[in-house]
Parts: C-alpha cells; structure tokens; sequence
C-alpha cells in the first residue's frame, strides 16, 4: 500500500524595496533639462518646474513597474556612465582610463539591474506559485 506525503514549499517571497528605485530621481532630473530644452524652452518658470516635476515622478514611478522599469533603468545607465566618465577623462594614461570606464559602466549597470530586479521579481513570483508537492512512498 502506498502513502502520499504532501510537502508544501516553505521559501519565503522576495521582499520588494521601495527605496532603492529612488535612485533614479537623479538621472530623472539630467533627463529633464532636455526635455524641457527641446520640448517646452517657451514656457514660463512655473510651467517649467511643473512639467519637469511631473517627469521626474513618472520617471520615478516607471521604475516599479515590472518589464517598463527597463526603460528609466536603461536611461539611467547612460545618464550615470556619462556623468561619471567625466571623472576618468582626467587620467592621463589611456589604458588606465578605458579601465576606469569600463569598471564605472560595469558597475552603473549592475546597479539598474538590481533596481529592475527589485521590479520584476515580486512579479515573477506572483506568475509562477507553486502549489505543494506530493510524493507517493512505497511501504
């Protein structure tokens, strides 16, 4: 006679943080100094700071939203990487300075990654629940 042992899954669920995307409010701003430039140069002051408050909060809510967070990631990646090549530029070797880069591109990189797991795990859990497991135990 056989004996059925169901087994449920005890890992916990990834908890979301909700600060860390928040480090895009940076490249939200760089990024709104063109709009405004190219978009809306007529506007007055106020229409000015509105529109790029309003850009910097949907950039900002963008970035918890799973599979569109890439965008603001992708866009913070270049603002980062160009805002801190500035400071490699000022080494005179060049093989040292392609390094510098590189490690400052590679690390930008890691970072938004991390902020676009932040966004699509909790949702990559949520698709795939597993129910528990049964086995069957032969006596």
């Amino acid at each position: 006679m056989a004996k059925y042992i169901v087994e449920e899954h005890k890992t916990s669920s990834y908890e979301k943080n909700y600060k860390m995307p928040l480090l895009n409010i940076i490249p939200a701003i760089v990024w709104s100094i063109p709009l405004h430039q190219k978009l809306f140069s007529d506007a007055s002051w106020w229409m000015t700071l509105g529109i790029c408050a309003a850009f910097v909060v949907l950039y900002c809510a963008l970035s918890y939203i799973p599979i569109i967070a890439a965008v603001p990631c992708i866009a913070g990646v270049i603002i980062f990487t160009g805002l801190f090549w500035v400071f490699a530029d000022y080494i005179g070797n060049d093989v040292a300075r392609i390094i510098v880069k590189v490690i400052i591109a590679v690390g930008f990189g890691f970072m938004e990654l991390a902020v676009f797991a932040n966004a699509m795990v909790p949702w990559l859990e949520g698709k795939k629940k597993q129910g528990p497991r049964v086995r069957r135990v032969e006596e």
